[in-house]
Parts: structure tokens; C-alpha cells; sequence
């Protein structure tokens, strides 16, 4: 059986432990925006060179995720690379 490791680091602003979490990677409403503006681009103006293109890019805003390491006291994040674990 695997030893579970220590998740994350201490931040360094208020030394306490940070959490690891999966956040979206475009927050708001720019991937909606950008799907419509794909779609009607596809219907009106320039067809599918640049709405097909456009929505794609949309779908992959609106499912794009990262994983951060988030400090809960103070609210400092940074990006982490974490390693894919192998089920057995």
C-alpha cells in the first residue's frame, strides 16, 4: 500500500499549508461568448473558415480545467504539475 504524501507546500505569505484543487481554466462568460460569435460566423458571415475554428476553441474554454495550489488564509495561488496516478 502506498504512503500518502503531504498534497502541497506551505505558502510563502502566511506559512500555512495550501490546498491542491482543479479550478476552470477560463472562468466567466468568454467561452460562451466565443461559441456564439463561432456559430454566427458560420451562419452569416465568413462560414466555416472562421466559425468552425471559433466554436472548437469555445467547447475546449468552456471544458478547460487546471489544477492550482490555493492557499485558504490569504487567497495566493500558483500552478502545479501533478502526476497522473496508475490505477491498478
Amino acid at each position: 500500500m502506498a504512503e500518502k504524501i503531504r498534497d502541497a507546500v506551505d505558502c510563502r505569505h502566511c506559512q500555512s499549508p495550501m490546498e491542491i484543487i482543479k479550478t476552470k481554466k477560463y472562468p466567466g462568460r468568454w467561452p460562451l461568448v466565443v461559441m456564439v460569435l463561432g456559430v454566427f460566423c458560420s451562419l452569416f458571415f465568413f462560414g466555416a473558415l472562421i466559425g468552425i475554428p471559433m466554436l472548437l476553441l469555445g467547447i475546449y474554454m468552456a471544458t478547460a480545467k487546471e489544477v492550482i495550489s490555493l492557499c485558504p488564509n490569504c487567497g495566493h495561488y500558483f500552478k502545479v504539475w501533478v502526476k497522473e496516478e496508475v490505477s491498478e
